[in-house]
């Protein structure tokens, strides 16, 4: 019985290490998302770029970026965001 022990924790061990890293190599998981959208829109001149949430994201979002790097969650349905988006990429 005392051998047993030794095996049965290496046992143990692995099984909760191959736990740990069984996420598939190069799963798409999401890196950032929104959970609510900014009540006020930010002046035009004080953003700088935008993203798109990911897909998998529960809120569907545009984050705009300001000047100071501060990340804004919108409301892509919103037309104010759809014209900052519109005005960005003819910029």
């Amino acid at each position: 019985m005392k051998a047993c022990a030794p095996v049965v924790m290496i046992l143990l061990i692995f099984a909760f290490c191959s736990q740990a890293s069984s996420t598939p190599v190069g799963s798409d998981i999401p890196t950032s998302c929104c959970f609510s959208y900014t009540s006020r829109k930010p002046p035009r001149n004080l953003v700088v770029k935008y993203y798109r949430t990911n897909k998998k994201c529960s809120w569907q979002a545009v984050v705009f970026i300001t000047k100071k790097g501060r990340e804004i969650c919108s409301n892509p349905e919103d037309s104010w965001v759809q014209k900052y988006v519109n005005s960005l990429e003819q910029n």
